[in-house]
């Protein structure tokens, strides 16, 4: 049997101890996964990413108290363990809303886009804010509007880009001419602008480009913003003339 050389088991054994090491780096890669992460930096200030509990569906998972990643930038590649991850996101200022949800890090690279949803409060301040334009583009549209109505029940939605409103009729109680038109407004440009026609309800068909939460927020303004056109009126019961029901 030939006996091998002292060079020649050296260099056996370097090549074994490559292959052993390409084995473990091929292991390591099999074993994770790139992630990247984008957001608007001016949104949200801090998106943490924290280890999830077992399971490969995204809504299932909850967050551990093991923190994967403390501090993940805006469109930066993380190579990290495969498996379940859970992401928090939020603002220190109460702008948007603190977003979470689950991540599966599995086979293929993952590339995640966080949207924002401006916060209740925030959007409040918008509205106090804007509240005067809002006035100023329905009046501008038509101006016998304030003649005829009383601008009610303003809100800013979505982005800060929509709005809805109530025009409630002035008449009295006699008047056939009493129901609440709604009104949907974009604004374009720094302006607001009314964005399709004034109606009791407003239908998709009717403003197609309006996102259905806007529609949705218009239609359920709350009838009471017609009294008291409509002295005697509750949810409960109608309202009585001569003895008999008002139908």
């Amino acid at each position: 049997m030939m006996e091998l050389s002292r060079k020649q088991l050296v260099t056996l054994a370097v090549i074994c101890g490559g292959f052993i090491i390409l084995l473990i780096i091929l292991a390591i890669l099999n074993a994770h996964q790139h992630i990247t992460v984008s957001y608007d930096t001016s949104k949200y200030t801090s998106v943490t990413l924290y280890k999830g509990t077992d399971s490969k569906d995204e809504k299932t998972i909850a967050p551990t108290r093991t923190v994967a990643q403390q501090s993940v930038e805006s469109g930066k590649d993380y190579f990290l363990p495969k498996g379940s991850y859970y992401l928090i996101a939020k603002s220190d200022n109460n702008t948007v809303s603190t977003r979470r949800q689950g991540v599966v890090l599995d086979s293929e690279k993952k590339s995640i886009s966080l949207p924002y949803d401006y916060t209740q409060a925030y959007l409040k301040q918008l509205t106090n804010k804007e509240q005067s334009a809002i006035d100023q583009a329905i009046t501008q549209s038509n101006s016998t509007i304030t003649s005829l109505y009383t601008i009610k029940s303003h809100a800013v939605l979505e982005k800060g880009d929509w709005a809805v409103a109530a025009l409630a009729f002035k008449g009295n109680g006699t008047d056939l001419n009493r129901d609440t038109l709604k009104v949907v407004l974009q604004k374009q440009d720094t302006k607001w602008h009314i964005a399709c026609s004034l109606k009791i309800s407003i239908s998709k068909y009717e403003c197609n480009n309006a996102p259905q939460s806007v529609l949705d927020a218009a239609n359920m303004i709350d009838i009471t913003t017609q009294q008291p056109l409509m002295p005697n009126y509750t949810l409960d019961q109608p309202r009585q003339r001569g003895g008999s029901a008002d139908v």
